[in-house]
C-alpha cells in the first residue's frame, strides 16, 4: 500500500488527469444547471435521474449548513412568520376579552392549527357560547396517505416530504352534519374521515389546494389542479387552476380549468406578464358557492379569489361566463365571503412584491364591497392596525349570523373573533410549551344547527 501511496507519476498523466477533472467539472455544472431549469421547453430536464443525482449532490453542502444551523433548535418548518410584535401582551391559547355567548355569538369554530407539543396538526372544535373545546380530531396522515396512489403525473406539484405526521397540514377542514370530517393539506388528494378517524373515501384522481366550501347539496366547492390535456403552446410547467365539485361520495362532477374560463371571457392578458413566462399567473385560493340568490348574483353562481392578479370575479358555471370581476383596491387577497344580498367581504392581505420581498402596506384587512353604490369599505382598519395583523399570505374571514367578524392571521397563529362594533371578544394565540408559535390551518365558522347535528351524530357513532 506504501509503494502505491508514494509512487511517482508522470507529469503528463497528472495533466491528462487535470484536463478531464476540469471538463468533469464542466459537465456536472452544467447537468445541475439543466437540472435547475425544469421542464425541456425551457431548456432542462434532460438527463433524467443523472440530472436528480447531480443535483442533490450539488445541494450537500447548504443542507448540511441548513441542518447544522437547526441542530439542538425545535423544527421551525411550522412555526408562524413574521414574529409577533414586541409588545404583544394578549395571552397565549383562548383569551376572551367579554364573556362567550355574550351579544348573541353561538356556535363554534373549527380550528384547525399545527400542535407544536404533538409536532403535528390537530383540528379543535370550540363552541362560541361556552368557550369550551368539544372535539379534538389528532389523526396521523401518514395513515391516511397510504391510501392514496402517487401518480407520476403529480410529481412537479407535489412535496412528498411533507405527506408526513409533523408536517401535514389540515387546511381549511370541513364538518359535516354526519359528523365525518373533509380533510386535505395543498396539492394533496381529499380524504373524507368518520367519526372515528377511518377513511370513508379518497379522491387521489385530482389535486386540491387552499380553501373547500360546501355546495349546499352535501357536496363541495374545492380549488384543484388541472394537470393533464395542457394546451397547445403552453409549457408543462404552467400551473393550471381549476375549479372542481366533489359530491358527497366523493367522485368529482365537475371540473374546469380556469385558464379555459379566463379565455373564454376574453381575460387571456392575465395569463402571462407581457412577454415573459410566470408558471402560476392566476393562484386560485378561494371558491365560494352562492347558495341563494341574491341581489346581484344568482343561486349556482361562483364567487373566486383569484391571488395573482388580486382579482375577485362572480362566475357563472351554468353559462360558462365571467358576469363580474373587479382587480384592486385588495391585493393578494384571500378569502371572498357573501355577507348579505348585495354585500361581499374579502380578506386584503395588502401583501405585494417589488423584488425584495414579500411586504404588507398597512395592516391585513377585511373590505367590504357594496355592489348597490360600488364602495369598498374597511370599517376595522384602525383595530387591526393596532393588532398589527400582517399575512403576507394566507389568512380569511367568516361572519356569523350575530354580526361577529371572525378573522385568522394563519401565518402568524393568531384568531380574532370581533363584535359587530368592532370590539375585540376573543382572540387565540398558538404557542407551544416550548415559547414558539406555529401557524394555524384555515380555522372556519360552524353555524349552531349544524355544529349540534354534527355533535349529535359523532356521539351516535359512540367514537
Amino acid at each position: 500500500m506504501e509503494k502505491i501511496l508514494f509512487k511517482k507519476i508522470e507529469l503528463w498523466v497528472l495533466g491528462v488527469l487535470a484536463v478531464f477533472g476540469f471538463f468533469g467539472m464542466v459537465l456536472f455544472g452544467a447537468i445541475v444547471l439543466d437540472e435547475e431549469r425544469g421542464e425541456e421547453e425551457l431548456g432542462g430536464d434532460h438527463f433524467g435521474v443523472i440530472g436528480d443525482a447531480a443535483l442533490a449532490l450539488a445541494e450537500l453542502p447548504e443542507n448540511a449548513r441548513q441542518s447544522l444551523r437547526q441542530l439542538g433548535r425545535p423544527d421551525s418548518t411550522m412555526m408562524a412568520t413574521p414574529s409577533l410584535p414586541k409588545n404583544y401582551s394578549i395571552a397565549d391559547g383562548w383569551f376572551w376579552a367579554r364573556p362567550p355567548g355574550s351579544n348573541g355569538l353561538n356556535g363554534f369554530v373549527l380550528l384547525s392549527r399545527y400542535d407544536g407539543d404533538r409536532a403535528r396538526s390537530i383540528v379543535e372544535l370550540v363552541s362560541l357560547g361556552t368557550g369550551q373545546t368539544l372535539r379534538v380530531w389528532s389523526p396521523k396522515p401518514e395513515t391516511f396517505l397510504t391510501m392514496a396512489m402517487k401518480r407520476p403525473e403529480y410529481d412537479r406539484w407535489v412535496h412528498h416530504d411533507l405527506w408526513k405526521n409533523e408536517y401535514f397540514r389540515f387546511v381549511h377542514p370541513y364538518l359535516n352534519t354526519a359528523g365525518d370530517l373533509l380533510a386535505k393539506d395543498h396539492d394533496t388528494p381529499l380524504f373524507l374521515l368518520s367519526p372515528c378517524g377511518n377513511v370513508k373515501w379518497v379522491q387521489d384522481e385530482h389535486l386540491f389546494h387552499h380553501s373547500a366550501n360546501s355546495d349546499g347539496e352535501g357536496g363541495y366547492w374545492v380549488p384543484g389542479l388541472a394537470v393533464n390535456n395542457t394546451p397547445q403552446n403552453v409549457s408543462n410547467s404552467f400551473r393550471r387552476d381549476a375549479l372542481v365539485r366533489v359530491n358527497a361520495d366523493g367522485a368529482v362532477i365537475y371540473k374546469e380549468a380556469l385558464d379555459d374560463v379566463f379565455r373564454r371571457n376574453g381575460m387571456r392578458h392575465l395569463l402571462s406578464m407581457g412577454n415573459h413566462f410566470y408558471f402560476d399567473p392566476m393562484h386560485l385560493n378561494d371558491i365560494e358557492p352562492v347558495l341563494a340568490d341574491g341581489l346581484f348574483w344568482t343561486k349556482g353562481d361562483l364567487f373566486l379569489s383569484i391571488r395573482n392578479p388580486s382579482l375577485v370575479a362572480l362566475y357563472r358555471p351554468s353559462t360558462g361566463r365571467i358576469v363580474w370581476s373587479k382587480a384592486g383596491p385588495w391585493l393578494t387577497q384571500h378569502d371572498v365571503d357573501i355577507v348579505d344580498p348585495q354585500t361581499i367581504a374579502v380578506f386584503n392581505n395588502n401583501a405585494y412584491n417589488y423584488g425584495l420581498g414579500p411586504y404588507v402596506d398597512g395592516p391585513s384587512e377585511v373590505l367590504f364591497y357594496d355592489f348597490g353604490d360600488q364602495t369598498v369599505k374597511s370599517p376595522l382598519r384602525d383595530k387591526l392596525e393596532e393588532l398589527d395583523i400582517l399575512a403576507s399570505t394566507e389568512g380569511l374571514q367568516d361572519i356569523t349570523p350575530s354580526g361577529h367578524l371572525i378573522l385568522e392571521e394563519t401565518t402568524r397563529g393568531r384568531l380574532f373573533i370581533f363584535n359587530n362594533t368592532g370590539k375585540l371578544v376573543a382572540s387565540f394565540l398558538n404557542r407551544a410549551e416550548n415559547g414558539q408559535v406555529y401557524t394555524l390551518g384555515w380555522s372556519r365558522y360552524i353555524p349552531q344547527a349544524h355544529g349540534d347535528k354534527a355533535l349529535a351524530a359523532i356521539e351516535k357513532s359512540g367514537c
